[in-house]
């Protein structure tokens, strides 16, 4: 996954991060406004979440636009993320989540 802090364009915006997201084959990009008190420090706004969401980093420059500075080589620099992360295997993934859980009843406990 990789992570890039964008410089807010004023101080309604506490922060702005955009990225790739290896195991969701999805661009991303979260917004947190000042003074926002969502639970668990959720994003104000979020995109990308998801499996192949964002596949489009243009929709993450176009999302985020309002709320930060974009560096006119942002699309670039998003695309040479997802080529050097690569992309994970999401029917894999999906199966592993949906694989039975493992009972650990029958081992002991260490305390």
């Amino acid at each position: 996954m990789s992570r890039r802090e964008l410089v807010p364009i004023d101080e309604t915006v506490s922060c702005v991060i955009v990225g790739w997201d290896r195991p969701l084959c999805s661009y991303f990009a979260h917004v947190y406004l000042t003074g926002d008190d969502n639970e668990y420090d959720a994003p104000t706004h979020a995109i990308g979440d998801d499996f192949f969401e964002v596949t489009d980093p243009g929709a993450v420059v176009d999302m985020v636009s309002t709320y930060a500075k974009v560096p006119d080589d942002l699309i670039d620099m998003l695309k040479t993320d997802e080529k050097n992360e690569g992309r994970a295997d999401p029917p894999a993934l999906v199966a592993m989540l949906s694989a039975p859980l493992f009972d650990t009843s029958a081992l002991p406990c260490p305390f």
